[in-house]
This record gives structure tokens, sequence and C-alpha cells, in this order.
């Protein structure tokens, strides 16, 4: 049985940087586990950079848990900028986010972007 790979870590704007360097189930369930955590103690917005740029996939499993995260009560406080430079990733996330609406993620290329966007959704 492996480890999670997942690290987080804040960034200036409090903005917590969470970096996905593989969907193993290790990473999956530490990701599940610590997000749900989180959500229960929010009692407002929140910014979320996801760094998937050292993936070339994403298991299925791993996009079946984000829809599970993204259907918690609070996750409308969640706002998601993912950062990919993959089409199948881009795919696979934009499917899993889509649950929920309100246009509260983007994918983005750029860091820079992400952090921008970011910061203009929640101030």
């Amino acid at each position: 049985m492996g480890q999670s790979t997942l690290t987080r870590y804040p960034m200036p704007g409090n903005i917590l940087v969470v970096h996905v360097a593989d969907t193993s189930p290790e990473t999956v369930e530490d990701w599940y586990l610590s997000s749900l955590a989180e959500m229960d103690a929010y009692s407002g917005p929140v910014k979320r950079l996801y760094d998937m740029r050292d993936l070339n996939t994403v298991s299925i499993e791993a996009v079946r848990t984000a829809v599970k995260v993204r259907r918690h009560p609070k996750a409308y406080l969640v706002y998601t900028a993912v950062l990919t430079n993959n089409s199948t990733v881009a795919a696979l996330v934009r499917a899993a986010l889509a649950v929920q609406g309100g246009g509260n993620f983007k994918l983005f290329i750029n860091e820079s972007e992400a952090i921008a966007w970011l910061h203009a959704k929640v101030v």
C-alpha cells in the first residue's frame, strides 16, 4: 500500500494550493477526507488553487470522489482554480466539477491568471 502524494500549502491572499501528483487510491482518500473536514468548518468563501500540472490522466475513482465532494452542502463556498495543460485531465476535471453550478471553478494553464481570477472572485 502506497502513501498519499497530496500536498497543501498556503499562498498570500488566503489561497490554499493543493498539489496533486497522482490519483492513487491513497491520494484520493487523503483529498476526500481532508476536503470534507475543511468544508465542515467553512463560514465564508475560500480560494483553492489545484495544481494538477503533473498529471497525464485522472483515475475514474478520483472523478467519482470529486463528484461526492462537490455535493457537500458547503461546496458552493469553494472557489476553485485548476491548473493543467493536459486536455484529458481538463476534460475529466470539467466533468467532475460541473456537478456544482454557479461558476465557482475555472481551468487555467497560467498560474498568475488563476490567482488573479481567485482574487477577483473572493475579496
